[in-house]
């Protein structure tokens, strides 16, 4: 077990802990029996709770390139005003003012649900925010891995020799630049199409071996064919390209 998990761990069993011994010393200064001394000793302990189990979720993230840092920020001020609700809350309307057991013990519910809601909400967004951010990181890969398995052509190219493979080096650089500056795929509607690119970059590499392979004399003719390949492929880039700013303009 790793050190930042047995510390996590650590946290979790001291947040348990310290919740009990609070509700039991709250209870037993109030001598057992009244109410109102353990509906305290509750309610600071789950403060006590929600402090200690945050902090035990920042110590295992700390690490962690996390997207929903903003998230976990708006938890714990939303926490930090739960937990001086629930202090002001025990001093001034249980030993203070002495409320009735029945209007202390509501209030400590609406205080515990009101903060239960919120956190939940804010949980629930940073966890969308986190996917949707994980998504788009995934589809970048992708991305730079096109461009690099094109420029890994590009250098197979540039080793064969001929007036006619400089040629076809400036329109794959014209290809790679293009794929390098598009907007990574972030709608299902054009998976179809970036897999259709990426069966046609397969075909280009294929054409380009062989060239390669082929002698000086007809290197012309697999050149000319090899053009129209990296001009189709061209098209279908710009062609996804608007296709990806029409559903990014339909989704806003």
């Amino acid at each position: 077990m790793s050190t930042r998990t047995t510390s996590r761990n650590g946290l979790w069993l001291a947040a348990a802990v310290l919740s009990v011994l609070t509700i039991l010393l709250f209870g037993l200064i109030g001598g057992i029996v009244q109410l109102n001394a353990w509906i305290s000793g509750i309610a600071l302990g789950c403060a006590e709770a929600a402090i200690l189990v945050f902090i035990g979720f920042v110590v295992h993230r700390r690490k962690a390139a996390s997207p929903g840092a903003p998230f976990y920020i708006a938890s714990g001020v939303i926490i930090g005003v739960y937990a001086i609700s629930v202090l002001l809350e025990v001093i001034l309307l249980g030993y203070l003012f002495k409320l009735p057991e029945s209007s202390y013990l509501m209030i400590h519910l609406i205080t515990f649900l009101g903060f239960s809601v919120v956190l939940g909400l804010i949980a629930l967004a940073g966890k969308y925010a986190g996917a949707h951010e994980r998504k788009e990181s995934d589809h970048l890969a992708v991305q730079k891995e096109t461009v690099a398995w094109i420029g890994g052509i590009r250098r197979k190219l540039g080793e064969m020799p001929g007036e006619n493979i400089h040629s076809l080096d400036r329109q794959m650089a014209e290809l790679e630049e293009t794929l390098r500056y598009s907007d990574p795929i972030t709608h299902t509607s054009l998976y179809e199409v970036e897999h259709m690119i990426q069966q046609k970059i397969a075909l280009l590499e294929d054409q380009v071996a062989l060239i390669g392979e082929t002698q000086a004399e007809q290197r012309d003719e697999l050149a000319e064919q090899t053009v129209h390949i990296i001009r189709d492929i061209l098209r279908t880039v710009q062609d996804r390209n608007t296709e990806l700013l029409k559903a990014k303009a339909g989704s806003t």
